[in-house]
């Protein structure tokens, strides 16, 4: 079977590529790679069909790493040939198909790449205590992972069914809840938290903020990593925060917002009141005596 493979590929299907479908979680942090491929190395772990396997290491402490289905059913799902995550949001297909909305998505996907999963597999000889290679050892020298996210298999997320990645995604997401409005009718500002003021201006606050009302003012201080925004009206704050709660992002950055609390003067803080202005030292000089330096009063000349 595997000689008429050879000989008449293109009837049996197989599959060739001149480069990967890789996200970058995959590709590692180093811009060079070298990879080898191989023909008819193995077939695809969802469809069995043979296809051209890479193969390469993502970084100096890093794993070899190889594509584990081909192109065509990594191109079918918009996934990666690797991890099976989503090229577009980095999640598993059961989050991606299953979420609620848009918003629940962004607010799940990773930002950055996640390259812890591009480390070594776990020692065996190490877990039994018979690892004689100390720290010279290219595998990992800790306990393997127990539990349902340690059992994965890779038809069960390319079809988004059973994955248990999955359910612990949707299971932060569920307890994802946009903020209760406070009983003060008189607070209208929200508070943005993890800012980063070389990178975000107060125009692009106002351009994600105008939408939901008029803005009455826009502050943000550097030195805390924080900003405030206020609207003219109840409304226009409490429609804010009910669409941008769980998915800020500006510029690229992901940031907190909550409702800012009232101002509260510091004497009510503490119970206290401020201690009493102390009035201030005039000096006195005969010369600022009219009658001293031989004038009349003011009574006398009227």
């Amino acid at each position: 079977m595997a000689q008429r493979i050879l000989s008449d590929y293109e009837d049996n299907g197989y599959e060739r590529s001149d480069l990967p479908i890789l996200c970058q979680s995959c590709l590692g942090d180093n811009p060079y790679l070298r990879m080898a491929l191989a023909n008819f190395d193995k077939e695809c772990k969802v469809c069995t069909r043979p296809f051209r396997v890479f193969r390469w290491r993502p970084g100096r402490a890093a794993r070899y790493k190889k594509t584990e289905i081909c192109q065509t059913c990594s191109k079918l799902k918009n996934v990666c040939q690797v991890c099976i995550l989503d090229l577009e949001y980095g999640l598993p297909v059961q989050v991606r198909d299953t979420a609620p909305n848009i918003t629940t998505r962004m607010n799940l996907q990773r930002t950055e790449p996640n390259c812890e999963k591009n480390q070594p597999h776990v020692c065996s000889f190490n877990t039994v205590g018979k690892c004689t290679r100390g720290a010279g050892c290219a595998f990992r020298h800790e306990m393997p992972k127990t539990g349902e996210l340690s059992h994965q298999n890779i038809k069960d997320r390319f079809y988004g069914e059973n994955d248990p990645l999955a359910m612990e995604l949707l299971r932060k997401a569920s307890e994802l809840s946009t903020l209760e409005p406070p009983e003060d009718e008189s607070i209208k500002t929200l508070y943005i938290g993890g800012l980063n003021s070389g990178k975000i201006h107060e125009q692009d606050i106002r351009d994600q903020f105008y939408a939901y009302g008029e803005i009455q003012s826009i502050r943000i201080f550097a030195e805390k990593a924080c900003a405030f925004v206020t609207f003219t009206t109840r409304q226009g704050a409490e429609k804010a925060i009910q669409e941008l709660s769980n998915s800020l992002v500006i510029s690229g950055q992901r940031l907190k917002l909550t409702w800012g609390r009232p101002h509260v003067p510091k004497h009510d803080q503490s119970g206290l009141l401020p201690p009493p202005m102390q009035q201030q030292y005039k000096p006195y000089y005969p010369s600022m005596d009219p009658q001293r330096m031989g004038g009349s009063s003011t009574s006398e000349n009227s």
